[in-house]
């Protein structure tokens, strides 16, 4: 059988680790790169010796590929997906899928008419430890979720946001930490707890960047079964980490990137707050731990959600993370900015058209250099 042909579009940063993800997957070939960069393209061409390009046209024209990687700053990914689509290739984008819902969903549409796989690379979902919190809350035994926490914390020097002009404005990135570093939290604490959204209450700040977009957030969220969920994000605080907690009728469980806790009631809290006679009982529970080194021979990250995608493309179903996955947590995000921005709670799905709108207008006023931070903590939301 012969192997599946990937390229990746966008060498520096990300592009690294599907390159690398690529070569060390069984049935895989690493056909292509495409940096915008031809310095960078042509360097990368020699070192890996495959076709380099600085135009993803001439690429998709000139080289049979079965799937692309789309790894370039988030305002590129729909227009390299769609032609993608047309050219036949199937495509696996980075988070997020996009900067707007709006531009998500037409990712999804085109890949469904021209009948393509459209992943999105969430590779902390095939974490060990994340894989087992979703499959206790999946299974029931803790109950009904009552209530969501995620603090994502990704701590950014300003040399990160010197390394490249696109990076912390309004027309290169389209956003802050919702949609770069904390993609990957919104995503889990949606995906483990199984929760709908359907409304947000958010607040968004740049507090000590020299940067037009968030570098902090926070926000309130209602779900539709009445859950309540609580979301904070930052590139300011250190040391960096993502902490989750899954509260239940049955029990409650809390994630790290070292431990999972998961607490298990001897009786629901329902039923436990409806028979005791004690006036300040509650319900023992039993506590279990899961810890990450006992799991260190399992593989995940890049290089399984690349071989899934493989599989994916040469066994014809869907990948373990569709667009549909990925347009979850981006839609999430959109609603906390737009909320942050309006000074006012967004109900879901968040409004396409005012969302696009409003980035539309903060892109435009967007001068791609680094603001000089005031004394005091500048909110998104004032304008």
């Amino acid at each position: 059988m012969s192997a599946i042909r990937l390229a990746v579009v966008g060498t520096k940063g990300v592009g690294q680790a599907h390159i690398r993800a690529i070569r060390s997957t069984s049935g895989c070939a690493l056909a292509a790169i495409c940096d915008i960069d031809q310095a960078e393209a042509e360097a990368r061409s020699r070192e890996l010796g495959v076709p380099g390009y600085s135009d993803v046209g001439a690429m998709l024209a000139r080289e049979k590929l079965d799937g692309l990687c789309i790894c370039t700053p988030h305002w590129f990914h729909p227009e390299i997906a769609l032609a993608a689509f047309e050219s036949g290739a199937n495509v696996l984008c980075e988070k997020p899928l996009a900067v707007t819902v709006e531009d998500g969903e037409r990712m999804i549409a085109a890949a469904r008419a021209a009948k393509k796989l459209l992943a999105v690379s969430f590779q902390y979902r095939t974490a060990p430890l994340n894989t087992k919190a979703r499959e206790i809350v999946a299974s029931g035994r803790l109950g009904e979720v009552q209530r969501t926490l995620v603090v994502s914390n990704w701590y950014r020097p300003e040399a990160y946001f010197r390394s490249a002009p696109w990076r912390g404005t309004w027309k290169g990135e389209g956003g802050g930490v919702l949609l770069n570093q904390a993609q990957h939290a919104l995503d889990l604490v949606l995906w483990i707890s199984g929760l709908v959204p359907e409304r947000v209450t958010g607040e968004t700040a740049t507090l000590m960047h020299k940067i037009e977009v968030e570098d902090r957030a926070c926000a309130l969220v209602h779900y539709r079964n009445s859950a309540t969920g609580y979301v904070f994000a930052s590139t300011t605080e250190a040391p960096s980490g993502t902490f989750i907690e899954i509260a239940c009728d049955k029990g409650r469980l809390t994630l790290d990137e070292k431990l999972l806790r998961v607490g298990e009631l001897e009786r629901s809290c329902a039923e436990f707050m409806e028979s005791s006679p004690e006036k300040f009982a509650e319900p023992k529970c039993t506590w279990e731990e899961f810890r990450a080194e006992a799991f260190a021979g399992v593989k995940w990250g890049h290089e399984v959600v690349v071989a899934d995608f493989a599989d994916a493309i040469r066994t014809g179903r869907a990948p373990m993370i569709t667009g549909e996955d990925g347009l979850k947590a981006l839609e999430l995000a959109n609603a906390i900015v737009l909320s942050g921005q309006r000074g006012e709670p967004v109900g879901m799905p968040v409004p396409r058209k005012a969302y696009s709108e409003m980035v539309a207008l903060l892109a435009g006023r967007s001068s791609r250099r680094r603001r000089r931070r005031s004394a005091r903590a500048r909110r998104t939301g004032t304008g």
